[in-house]
């Protein structure tokens, strides 16, 4: 009888941690096989299932662009690093009650 353990999750070559827009899009357009992470949720858990071994990674968390959002023209703009706290806040939720509920 063989038994396989799980194998160990390999560390990436490389973690780049851009502080601004312009410093991820040029880290993602150097490293074509990089993944882009934010919070990791996901991303460690198809690590660890073995589903996923990046080369790379590049940090998406200290950029500020992407943290905001705007409402304008009856239009609702998010950015992908809006977190659920700040959606919750009541100027978020003035403007957006069923999202702000929702976070």
């Amino acid at each position: 009888m063989t038994t396989h353990a799980p194998q160990a999750a390999q560390t990436p070559q490389s973690v780049k941690l851009p502080a601004t827009l312009d410093e991820a899009v040029a880290a993602l357009a150097a490293m074509p096989a990089a993944v882009p992470v934010a919070g990791g949720t996901d991303l460690m858990s198809s690590v660890n299932s073995g589903q996923l071994r990046p080369a790379a990674l590049v940090g998406l968390g200290r950029i500020s662009e992407i943290r905001g959002w705007q409402y304008q023209d009856g239009h609702a703009l998010l950015g992908a690093g809006l977190t659920h706290a700040r959606m919750g806040r009541p100027d978020f939720a003035a403007l957006i009650p069923a999202l702000a509920a929702a976070a």
